[in-house]
Order: C-alpha cells, then structure tokens, then sequence
C-alpha cells in the first residue's frame, strides 16, 4: 500500500468514527446510510488486504496486531457500557455474559478474543433499545461487527504468495476508488446541514482531511535473488531508466538515470516516479548482467524480482 493509500486510510476510520459518533445529525440525511455502509465495508476489506500484502510466514503481521488492538478498544467500550447498563438495572445474566476486563482480551488466542466480542455484540445488540443513554447504538455495534469480521477473517490466512501479489494491488486500487466515490458523495450531503450544524460542519471537514505521511510514494520495489542459493543477493548495482525518449524525467530532481545497490537482504526501493515504462540493468561482478522491464503506474506498487545467475 503506498503512503497516499494509507494517509486516505486513515483519514476515512477517522471519518467514521466522527460520523458513528453524529448519527443523530446524519441520520436525516438522505441516502445516507447506504453510502456510509459501502465505505465501513471497502475500509474492513483494505485492512484485510493489507494483512495480506504484509503477511510473513507466521502470519503474524503489524497490521494484524493492529486489527487487533483496534477491535479490543471497541468491544472494551462496548463492554464497559453494558456492564455499567447491567449493574443499574440489576440484570445479572447480562452481567456475568457482558463483563471483560481489558486484561481479558489481551490474554486471550485469537480465536477466543473473536468469541469473545461475539458474545459482546450480540448480546448490545439484543438490549440496544434500552441502552442509548448508555451511548450504545446500531451503528456503534455495527461498527464492532465489522472489525470482528475483518479480524477472524485474518486469523486462518497465511502468506500472500508472490502470484497473487498483483491481484491484490488491483484489488486494493478498487476499493480506494470504492471510498473516493462514497466519501465525496457523504461530503454532498453533509453540506445540507452546514448552516443548521456548523459545529459538525466545520469539525467533519477537518477530519475528512488527507494529511500524507512520509517522504513520497513508494511506486517500485526490486527484489535480487541468486539463481543458485535461491537466497536474496545484495550489492548487486542497479540501473533505472526511462524505456522510451518520451520519458525525459523519472524523479522530481530531473535525473535521467538512477543508479542504486541492492541492501543485505537483496531489496531496493524507488519513490516518486513518474508514470511509465522503465528498464532496469542489474549488474554485479561474477555475475551475467540482467535487464528488466518494468510499468509504474500512480497510486500502485510494482515489484520486480531479479534472478542473478552467476558466470
């Protein structure tokens, strides 16, 4: 996923859980409800795609912490809300069901943690009627079934093997498209009520902000591979240029070439290249020289694997 992908990311979970948190203001607005759920579901499917993208052997991943992490703030939340609904009214069922310390979830397997959660939101979203001034709603535990979805669905999946790679980039280019479409269709309608609600007028438009992380865009990653050991190959040199005349500058700088060598463990990244098809010379001595071609496209990630076969 490349920082503009995960700047918008971000920018969207933010987005709604302010609106999740405004869904007396939001819930006249025409259409409202079916755009919103096009975009809390596009969100769930990139965060799983993301695991996917950044799965290693054990599957144990940072973004599958993160997934994780957030699901347990959420059913924590909800817990907390229950139990404090539960205690008033003397419902000692719901009590002894609802009631998890956050010490709870943390110790618990991945699979029991879903379990867990389940119990949680089925059992809010049997009381919801009695529990909104507990600040419990549909949305709100809709918003909780969504990441228990995401989250189990991350639990039996290994690593992205190498073929599925492209696949996986169409896919998350999809559903960005999917977010772009539905948020600019929220941001029309929010504007009905920027007279009546200036408050939430002026606070939505600033968390609908795209803050951009990072220096620049990662748009191609080159992989060197010995032939023999099948192991990454480092120091191997590395030269990128435009594959056609037309293409006079690759880098904001104008450079007409970029020459870089493989690190230890046989990597090498590019950012901000502009659109287009380039060659690369893989050169390393007692080794044949190697030239690839490769298309970089805006807003993907192209990777290319080099097998450097020795002389």
């Amino acid at each position: 996923m490349t920082n503009k992908q995960e700047s918008y990311l971000k920018m969207s979970l933010a987005s709604v859980n302010y609106l999740n948190a405004n869904e007396e203001i939001t819930i006249s607005l025409p259409q409202f409800a079916t755009y919103f759920d096009e975009i809390q579901t596009a969100n769930g499917q990139i965060q799983l795609e993301l695991v996917k993208q950044e799965a290693d052997n054990s599957g144990n991943t940072i973004a599958k912490k993160q997934l994780r992490g957030t699901l347990i703030l959420q059913a924590g939340d909800i817990s907390r809300r229950v139990v404090a609904y539960a205690t008033n009214s003397n419902n000692i069922g719901l009590l002894n069901l609802v009631n998890y310390k956050d010490s709870d979830f943390k110790k618990s397997s991945d699979q029991k943690l879903v379990s867990s959660c389940r119990v949680i939101c089925e059992n809010a979203s049997i009381y919801v009627a009695l529990l909104t001034d507990y600040g419990v709603t549909a949305a709100i535990i809709t918003n909780l079934q969504t990441a228990i979805n995401v989250f189990n669905n991350t639990i039996p999946k290994g690593r992205l093997s190498t073929t599925d790679s492209g696949e996986a980039t169409t896919r998350l280019s999809d559903l960005f498209k999917t977010l772009r479409t539905n948020w600019a269709k929220i941001d029309t309608l929010v504007e009905i009520v920027r007279t009546s609600q200036p408050h939430f007028y002026n606070e939505y438009t600033k968390v609908r902000m795209v803050i951009e992380t990072g220096r620049g865009s990662l748009a191609l990653k080159v992989k060197t591979i010995n032939a023999q050991s099948g192991k990454p190959e480092p120091n191997v040199t590395l030269i990128l240029m435009p594959a056609s005349s037309d293409l006079k500058m690759i880098t904001a700088s104008g450079k007409g070439k970029i020459m870089k060598k493989t690190a230890k463990a046989g990597g090498c990244n590019y950012k901000n290249i502009a659109d287009g098809t380039y060659s690369i010379d893989a050169k390393k001595p007692g080794f044949k020289v190697v030239n690839e071609t490769v298309n970089v496209v805006s807003g993907e990630l192209a990777v290319v694997e080099i097998i450097m076969e020795q002389v």
